[in-house]
């Protein structure tokens, strides 16, 4: 399934390259990320932190999601995990962006059996002009509402991507 996700562009991978100790980038990454388990959380979009991003951070390896903030309408549904190697001075990050939730498999699924049933009942009866008007409504209809959260999950993709490159330079620059 990932390599489907690659291949319409709900997953992506990235290698950046910092000139930064692995154990200062430590430091930088728990400075500008607010420690959480990325569960949900209800009241988030209520806390006062500055910070931008909240996630975990390990020996070897990061996760870690947009925080959510008020009045926010383009929230980004993508999650990053990394792993980031130190070779001489220089610390390599492979992070993934997934912006595909196993959640949208139970949203998918009822979609799919919705416009099966609709069609399977629109070719087996005789409805007469109304097919004429009715099954070019109900592809229209499917190709919006299956359409447009791929299109948000893959801007959300795109737009984690670009941020984290510069919020990472960003950190390690910054006093």
């Amino acid at each position: 399934m990932n390599n489907f996700l690659r291949k319409i562009n709900l997953i992506k991978d990235i290698n950046i390259e910092l000139q930064i100790s692995k154990i200062d980038f430590t430091k930088k990454f728990r400075e500008n990320v607010d420690e959480s388990n990325l569960g949900f959380e209800p009241f988030e979009v209520f806390t006062s932190s500055k910070n931008e991003y909240k996630g975990t951070i390990e020996n070897n390896g990061f996760e870690l999601k947009k925080r959510r903030k008020l009045f926010d309408t383009s929230h980004s549904f993508a999650k990053a995990t990394g792993k980031f190697t130190q070779e001489t001075d220089k610390l390599i990050i492979k992070t993934e962006v997934n912006g595909f939730q196993r959640k949208m498999i139970f949203f998918l699924g009822f979609f799919l059996l919705f416009y099966a049933i609709f069609f399977s009942v629109f070719l087996f009866t005789d409805a007469g002009d109304a097919t004429l008007f009715v099954f070019p409504f109900l592809v229209l209809h499917m190709t919006f509402m299956l359409g447009i959260p791929y299109f948000i999950m893959r801007r959300s993709v795109n737009r984690m991507t670009y941020d984290l490159e510069r919020d990472f330079h960003y950190w390690v620059t910054k006093n």
